[in-house]
């Protein structure tokens, strides 16, 4: 187990969603069921178990290769949170990582700092809500992550979050890589993924809805870019 500096040194039941010390409760906006909501010594926080997609879910739900301790998914999204955060991007802050090795494969979970009072993007559309002032402002927000060489692992509706000021925060960091410079192609793919999830979840939206947060997200991210 590895904690954030101010961190109490973590221990194992803050990484079991079953423990009454944590009174969890399910995160219903993505995380393949396997995020909750958890109160701990460290705060208000947000522990997810690390869960395969796609086609390589049929082999393992929650087993990886073991390639040495710093190449484990959630010690390495600590890291990457704690450098993001240090830029001064809004992130959640980062607590504690833990991974549990079995022979040639491991499984591993992560604590992060709840963001208080917060929806998500995804929310939004699902309920047809207008917030073109929000939507902009996460343009913006992308733009300052992709400038500072972030790119992301899977940008999509669930992981774009407003607090209750509507400033908007973006989590969920696995898979993601910080470059030097992050070269337009993988800023356009970036972008193209989180295009596609909008019309995903804004289904039962008019297509109009849908182009419309998609468009104001873009001119919020081109504003962002004119300024920087």
């Amino acid at each position: 187990m590895l904690g954030a500096i101010g961190v109490p040194q973590p221990q194992a039941w803050w990484f079991d969603p079953a423990s009454t010390e944590l009174a969890a409760q399910p995160v219903q906006s993505g995380g393949r069921g396997s995020a909750w909501f958890v109160h701990g010594p460290f705060g208000d926080g947000v522990l997810r178990h690390y869960r395969r997609g796609g086609a390589m879910a049929r082999l393992s739900q929650d087993r990886y290769l073991w390639g040495g301790e710093e190449r484990v998914r959630s010690v390495a999204e600590l890291h990457l949170l704690a450098a993001l955060q240090a830029r001064g991007l809004p992130v959640p802050a980062p607590i504690a990582a833990a991974w549990w090795r079995d022979g040639a494969t491991y499984r591993a979970a992560i604590i992060i700092a709840k963001i208080a009072d917060a929806h998500t993007l995804a929310s939004e559309i699902t309920a047809g809500t207008e917030n073109e002032n929000g939507w902009r402002d996460a343009g913006a927000m992308i733009a300052r992550f992709h400038a500072a060489g972030l790119e992301h692992g899977d940008l999509n509706a669930h992981n774009i979050l407003f607090d209750a000021a509507d400033k908007s925060w973006l989590i969920d960091f696995d898979k993601s890589h910080l470059h030097v410079q992050l070269d337009r192609r993988r800023a356009d793919a970036n972008l193209s993924r989180l295009e596609r999830s909008i019309r995903k979840v804004g289904a039962a939206q008019s297509t109009a809805y849908q182009q419309r947060v998609i468009d104001t997200l873009h001119a919020g991210y081109r504003r962002q870019g004119e300024s920087a």
